[in-house]
């Protein structure tokens, strides 16, 4: 798709992109022929469900390979547009993505789209929540974003996001976008991020959403040590009996361990949520 395609049809249909909701649009043909190709190889016949279609980059080349897409685009404008084309295969909701319960869809799908980076952090939250509705997923994400997910422990770019998906998922950086591909160009470069499901026997005991309250505070403030960050949310004497029964230093921090560890943290702190 080149550019003058992209501006002809956003101004046939009298749209503006919107800064505030993070609206690029893919125009480059080699990477929507190099992502379309890696969605169906990786969903093989499953369904797909898709976030943000826009004009329908990636959605219509993947109808016209046979694939059967819920298309979730937040823009009713967008939405209906790509929904009146009456396209085989397709469903268009209008509606957030945040707020959609996939297990009100037969599953699993397999889950696809370029995320605005305004949302991109909820978003892969949600995906986390409702994993079981999915076989897996291929996100578009800003690069830094991207750098974050799939980063190791001592790295500065390993956070909360690196610990929860990277325990659920295997998460694998598969393609590198410039900004170039995109229109109106976004100020950052973007990357596509490949999440496959780690075997049953291997999921963490701890539930997600405690996880997610446990990194919370672990990385609360990243200068601070791992012991000062936990008193805050559990009382110190609490917090430093834990970390004394696994053998840890209190002036250790979060980003130094592993995702494991974390999640072992989290559970024996847990009975405070309860």
């Amino acid at each position: 798709m080149r550019n003058a395609l992209v501006k002809d049809e956003l101004k046939e249909l009298g749209f503006r992109p919107a800064k505030s909701r993070g609206q690029h649009f893919l125009k480059d043909n080699g990477v929507i022929r190099s992502l379309t190709g890696t969605v169906l190889a990786e969903a093989g016949p499953e369904k797909l469900l898709e976030i943000g279609p826009g004009l329908g980059a990636l959605t219509r080349p993947l109808l016209a390979a046979g694939a059967e897409i819920l298309a979730v685009e937040l823009d009713r404008g967008l939405a209906e547009n790509l929904g009146n084309e009456g396209r085989p295969g397709l469903t268009v909701l209008n509606q957030d993505i945040l707020t959609l319960d996939p297990a009100q869809f037969p599953g699993p799908r397999f889950l696809f789209g370029n995320l605005p980076y305004n949302i991109s952090s909820p978003v892969l939250f949600w995906f986390l929540r409702h994993r079981r509705a999915f076989s897996g997923a291929l996100l578009m994400l800003q690069k830094e974003l991207a750098e974050r997910l799939t980063a190791d422990p001592g790295r500065r770019a390993y956070g909360r996001l690196s610990v929860a998906l990277g325990l659920w998922f295997r998460v694998e950086n598969v393609l590198a976008v410039p900004a170039a591909a995109f229109h109106p160009r976004p100020r950052v470069a973007s990357a596509v991020v490949r999440f496959r499901p780690v075997p049953s026997e291997s999921e963490p005991p701890v539930p997600p959403e405690v996880l997610g309250r446990f990194t919370l505070a672990a990385f609360g403030a990243r200068r601070q040590t791992l012991l000062n960050n936990l008193s805050r949310a559990y009382g110190r004497d609490r917090a430093a009996r834990v970390l004394a029964d696994f053998g840890l230093a209190p002036g250790l921090r979060a980003e130094t361990l592993a995702p494991s560890v974390l999640a072992a943290l989290a559970l024996a702190l847990e009975p405070v949520f309860t």
